[in-house]
């Protein structure tokens, strides 16, 4: 069962369209599938939504929740919209 999402900060979600349309190489911490934080350097090239749920998509194809997103270039990522 997938678990319930929850949006992030709308000022977080803004960091993130900025970042994407400048093609800009992020540092990202995640949780992963697997339960555990992961690190990894992209850039972003799709922000999108599916099924009321919201996603960054890496330039590699890697989809990422954003509910997952723990920091973004030193930025703590809070829960709440």
């Amino acid at each position: 069962m997938e678990k319930e999402y929850k949006p992030i900060a709308c000022g977080l979600y803004d960091e993130l369209e900025l970042r994407a349309l400048r093609k800009k190489i992020i540092k990202i911490t995640f949780q992963n599938d697997q339960n555990d934080n992961e690190i990894i350097e992209c850039t972003i090239a799709d922000l999108f939504s599916k099924d009321k749920i919201e996603f960054l998509k890496t330039n590699d194809g890697r989809i990422i929740r954003l509910d997952d997103v723990l920091e973004l270039d030193g930025i703590i990522f809070n829960k709440s919209c």
